[in-house]
């Protein structure tokens, strides 16, 4: 992997981390001397997270982590439901007993975090969960373009499972897509797996609407 690869992904990682946030100003030269190397690696770099829509490059104003609009994250939400639903249903038809035995880990994992309401363990167990899906779906470029929307609304994520009884109930609903998945009912995890991500969706509404965003 070249440095602006390398640049790319942990500025990505960042982003998911909540240690860039959406708004926020890039300094060129900051991040060069943080990865002992000269601007151009780093311009490099933010051209790409450019392409992909995470960062706003403005001429003689500067370089921004990108805040979307209120009807972007929503479409998004809505596309990533459709995108997550499909994948479902394939991996419901393609699993395979390693990746049952996982799916049910990840299933407990996002449980103990919910029950102890811990924001960013649930986080990552719950890419986890997700990860384990998009392997048994057995279609990668679905799987690119689910992660795509991913990356581009997880600066937003921290707050909407923040919000009260959020947790609590995307674990409710984990449960069932895995439990249809498992049992081989194909259309039920497809229509309970939009119905997921619908429910972040309307979550993120209600956030926009209390001018959280």
């Amino acid at each position: 992997m070249n440095l602006p690869e390398v640049i790319r992904k942990q500025l990505e990682e960042d982003y998911r981390e909540g240690r860039l946030l959406p708004g926020q100003t890039i300094d060129e030269k900051a991040l060069a001397l943080r990865f002992k190397t000269s601007r151009t690696p780093v311009r490099e770099a933010l051209l790409l997270l450019s392409a992909y829509g995470l960062i706003d490059i403005q001429p003689r104003a500067g370089t921004f982590v990108r805040k979307l609009k209120a009807s972007e994250l929503v479409a998004m939400m809505e596309a990533l439901g459709e995108l997550e639903a499909v994948l479902a249903r394939l991996a419901t038809q393609r699993i395979d007993a390693q990746k049952r035995e996982e799916l049910m880990t990840s299933l407990q994992q996002t449980q103990q975090a919910a029950d102890n309401n811990a924001v960013t363990s649930y986080i990552e167990a719950n890419a986890r969960l997700h990860e384990v899906i998009y392997r048994a779906s057995g279609n990668p470029y679905l799987v690119t373009q689910a992660k795509l929307v991913r990356l581009r609304i997880s600066g937003y994520r921290r707050q909407l499972f923040a919000a009260p009884g959020r947790l609590a109930q995307s674990q409710q609903e984990h449960r069932l897509v895995v439990e249809a998945i498992l049992t081989g009912h194909a259309n039920e995890a497809y229509e309970l797996m939009r119905a997921h991500i619908s429910a972040g969706g309307q979550a993120f509404a209600d956030l926009i609407l209390t001018n959280e965003f």
